[in-house]
């Protein structure tokens, strides 16, 4: 299929882009503000240069980093990319996030409303587990859309579980636990989206609820889980869509007619773990996102437990699938993936508790 796909495209006249993407969870969160940006001002930090090195071995074209802590003036960004990747990635993107910014309400029940389990995402500063995406080619950002500021209640058949919260929050609490980011790069002739998030872990609740409409348990984390998955399966499929309004003030989905690649650490596995049923699957039979092969690793088979399913699949050494690059059926074919997980290198597990994947295309008309 990739010869007649290169052959046509020659007959045409046409060139065939070849694209390396990839999604890191690199656990680079710190318990105070501005410690990363200190941490990172030191070459010599032993899980940075792990870090560092799993990403010049992969060498992506673009590639979503989850967990790097926010700052407004993008201090520990910089240090960052001076400091472990020059001249690496030319361009890059961070905006703020929802963990560890104040809701003013008690969303825990606990009596006052200061605990990091009280922001609109849970974080004990605002900007903790922050994202920061990379890339080669330019980033066209006039064209960025952010939904920090999405409420949750404006999400169609939406399950937040309301009785759970206090009745002034209701109208209140925002949809993702960090953010929702379109960020639009140009990547040689073609224009493609990418769609970066990390929602909640489908955990530190009170448990799991198979039926969404009993009363207990609540399961607060696994409903916000699901419902900022669906965000994105809502907003790849209709460009006209008026509750969807971005914190630019701008209405509607993305439509049917672009390229796209859904990144990040998504916190679902589709056969292990607490998410819900309907979450993952929402992005994976999607009839937009292309079906490709899930990428695997030798270090999975080597290190997660026998009694998980599709052992090879997982992306975190907590045994669970996680981390996602799924690309649109549109204007792409795929040619091979991966979950950088060699059974014979240390770095991995001094980089972060998740590995990286990444996902080689070619971008066809």
């Amino acid at each position: 299929m990739n010869y007649l796909i290169a052959f046509l495209l020659l007959t045409l006249g046409l060139r065939a882009s070849e694209l390396r993407v990839a999604t890191f969870n690199t656990s680079m969160f710190r318990d105070h503000a501005c410690e990363l940006i200190q941490d990172c001002t030191s070459p010599k930090n032993s899980q940075f240069l792990a870090i560092a090195r799993i990403i010049r071995q992969i060498d992506a074209d673009v590639i979503l980093l989850n967990e790097f802590d926010y700052d407004h003036k993008e201090g520990a960004a910089q240090a960052f990319l001076k400091n472990y990747l020059p001249d690496l990635y030319p361009h890059h993107f961070s905006a703020p996030v929802n963990t560890g910014v104040p809701s003013g309400f008690d969303l825990n029940g606990d009596g006052d409303a200061n605990d990091p389990e009280d922001s609109f995402g849970y974080g004990k500063h605002p900007g903790q587990y922050g994202m920061l995406l990379l890339s080669k080619s330019p980033i066209l950002r006039q064209d960025v859309r952010t939904f920090q500021k999405f409420l949750w209640k404006d999400l169609p058949s939406h399950v937040m579980p309301a009785a759970h919260y206090p009745e002034a929050a209701r109208d209140q609490i925002r949809l993702s636990s960090k953010s929702h980011w379109d960020v639009p790069i140009e990547h040689g002739d073609a224009v493609i989206h990418f769609l970066c998030s990390h929602p909640t872990p489908p955990s530190f609740d009170d448990g799991r609820s198979l039926d969404l409409a009993a009363p207990k348990p609540v399961d607060w984390n696994g409903r916000r889980n699901a419902d900022e998955i669906r965000f994105w399966a809502e907003y790849i499929k209709s460009s006209d869509a008026p509750w969807l309004r971005d914190d630019q003030g701008k209405i509607g989905g993305l439509g049917t007619d672009k390229r796209f690649v859904i990144l990040g650490d998504l916190n679902a596995d589709p056969d292990d773990g607490d998410s819900l049923s309907p979450s993952i699957s929402s992005l994976l039979d999607h009839p937009l996102v292309m079906k490709c092969p899930a990428p695997i690793s030798d270090g999975a088979l080597l290190h997660v437990k026998k009694s998980m399913q599709n052992r090879d699949q997982k992306t975190a050494h907590f045994h669970l699938r996680c981390d996602y690059a799924l690309p649109s059926q549109l204007g792409f074919s795929y040619k091979k993936s991966a979950v950088h997980w060699p059974t014979d290198d240390p770095a991995v597990e001094k980089a972060s508790d998740h590995r990286l994947v990444w996902i080689d295309l070619t971008i066809t008309p």
